[in-house]
């Protein structure tokens, strides 16, 4: 079912001379022929659409269906896999798909994101012979994704989720910071972990987590937390002295003590781990200045509610994931104020499948009680995730 929430303007004529570009797939025709396509240009652009400030914008359909190829890649990015769905869309190119313009964006929009100078231009190259239209300029598109990253860096960067009862030793985090750990990085890497839902670890996961943490701890990167002291406590409970079980979870519990800058605490452990397993403990070891200061600042506003409302818009940043996202309360019925509601997402990194039919869902429920819908900003393979999970096209703004 279509939703058209907002009327469409009467299209504009533009000079041939204007070197934007605003995409419009248009549904194919009954024939042999591979589907057409129209392109208006048009690249002014405002802060009310566009992944980047002077970025192509797509507009698709609302009662058309997005290709197989176009589902495949966005359910690939939702999974934290650009690779894949950059692949998937190229093979899209040597099918018929190649006549739709949200392919081609969808993957100039993945190779900015890789900070993929040269596939980037390459595929430039093939759209204008393609289209016989000039393609997104590295500048205009780049950028975009360049100052989403930087703006999440300013606030400690986009967090990686450790959740529920941690069993799968190649676990993207477990991964990614373990690769991190062994890089001679010329400067420190930061992360910012959100553990507030960590119930547990098995003993593989545990050992490996610790670890990575300590290798991280000892070559002075800065690792902040959410919710440290309240997973501690949590994490501890299972923990006997005198029971040499889920020895993985002490030497987590250790590690994240070290952290934590509590050594008192930490002594009282290590002592019963010496006396649960028989075995030397790890020692305490002091922290970096830099470490020092980020414990300060993130004891100093520690889980501090963060408002998501600026300027009557409701703002999403950083990787947006599961159906208990803070973003998800932003737009609860009881939350809004404002009529329409608008949702910034030009600062979002990537939506997973769950968190993208949450959201759907709560528009829906928005929908329902004659609450408009606009999302703006939204970048071609997050708006493309977005529909696949049942956010209608039409919320989509495409003008100011």
């Amino acid at each position: 079912m279509a939703f058209k929430i907002f009327p469409k303007s009467a299209k504009r004529d533009t000079p041939k001379g204007d070197h934007g570009i605003d995409f419009e797939p248009t549904r194919a025709a009954k024939s042999d022929a591979e589907p057409q396509t129209t392109i208006s240009r048009n690249f002014a652009d405002s802060d009310a659409g566009g992944w980047a400030p002077q970025a192509g914008r797509i507009e698709v359909n609302e009662e058309g269906a997005l290709s197989p190829s176009l589902e495949n890649a966005a359910l690939m990015f939702a999974h934290g896999n650009g690779t894949a769905a950059a692949a998937a869309l190229n093979h899209a190119l040597e099918t018929s798909e190649r006549a739709q313009l949200l392919v081609w964006m969808c993957l100039f929009d993945l190779h900015a994101r890789a900070q993929d100078r040269v596939a980037f231009d390459e595929l430039a190259l093939r759209f204008v012979v393609q289209f016989e239209r000039s393609a997104p300029a590295w500048d205009e598109l780049a950028p975009g994704v360049t100052n989403a990253v930087a703006g999440m860096a300013a606030r400690g960067g986009p967090k990686s989720l450790l959740r529920g009862d941690l069993t799968d030793p190649q676990s993207p985090v477990i991964v990614t910071l373990s690769e991190a750990a062994k890089r001679k990085d010329a400067t420190p890497p930061r992360f910012d972990l959100d553990v507030a839902d960590l119930n547990g670890v098995n003993d593989v996961c545990g050992t490996l987590l610790a670890g990575a943490l300590a290798a991280l701890r000892r070559k002075g990167a800065i690792v902040t937390f959410r919710a440290l002291e309240a997973t501690i406590r949590r994490l501890s409970v299972p923990l006997e002295a005198g029971k040499p079980q889920r020895k993985g979870q002490w030497y987590l519990v250790l590690e994240l003590l070290q952290w934590a800058g509590s050594t008192n605490l930490f002594d009282d452990r290590a002592v019963d781990f010496a006396v649960t397993f028989e075995i030397s403990p790890p020692t305490m070891e002091p922290l970096s200045p830099a470490q020092r200061n980020a414990l300060s600042v993130q004891t100093a506003a520690v889980d501090a509610p963060v408002d998501p409302i600026h300027d009557d818009r409701v703002i999403w940043a950083g990787e947006l994931l599961g159906s208990t996202a803070p973003c998800i309360n932003s737009i609860a019925l009881a939350n809004i104020t404002t009529n329409p509601v608008i949702v910034d997402m030009r600062q979002v990194l990537r939506v997973d499948f769950i968190c993208g039919s949450a959201i759907a869902n709560a528009f829906t429920r928005l929908m329902a009680q004659a609450i408009d819908v606009r999302v703006i900003g939204t970048s071609p393979i997050v708006q493309t995730l977005m529909q696949l999970t049942g956010t209608p096209a039409g919320l989509f703004a495409k003008n100011a």
